[in-house]
């Protein structure tokens, strides 16, 4: 059995509604400034989120995730904040995507989408910019998807 004292709770939420919500070990998420790693005790803080990939060490609780399962998960999150507070990770994403269960067909829907949105007039060079950066991700994930 796990020791429980090295485990904090991990939140996601998007527009899309609660992505994950587990036990962990430890979180790594891509910050607005760089890479933020987080364990058991961390200090408060609040950040911006950039556009990269999450990695999260889930721990089983009672042999369940609650539905999420144990193990090592990764979310590609695209903008939005983290609150880290008391041993929890809330993770409120502009756009969040979960590796463990998107299918190819969905990320390929999600770059078509991605295309869509980067041709569109108005767009600043920034939101470009973070779009391009959503697309590669998008392409790494479905080189490794099922």
């Amino acid at each position: 059995m796990a020791e429980t004292h090295n485990i904090f709770r991990c939140v996601i939420v998007s527009p899309a509604g609660k992505l994950l919500d587990c036990r962990a070990s430890s979180v790594v998420f891509t910050a607005r400034d760089g890479s933020m790693g987080v364990l058991h005790n961390h200090t408060p803080m609040l950040c911006e989120l950039g556009t990269g990939f999450m990695e999260i060490t889930a721990e089983p609780e009672n042999g369940n995730a609650n539905g999420n399962g144990s193990g090592h998960k990764k979310a590609l999150i695209a903008g939005g904040f983290a609150l880290v507070s008391s041993n929890l990770v809330n993770i409120i994403a502009d756009d969040a995507v979960c590796v463990w269960n998107t299918s190819r067909e969905k990320i390929e829907l999600l770059l078509e989408k991605s295309k869509k949105i980067i041709d569109t007039a108005g767009l600043t060079s920034h939101q470009k910019w973070l779009e391009n950066k959503k697309m590669t991700l998008l392409k790494e994930m479905l080189a490794t998807a099922k």
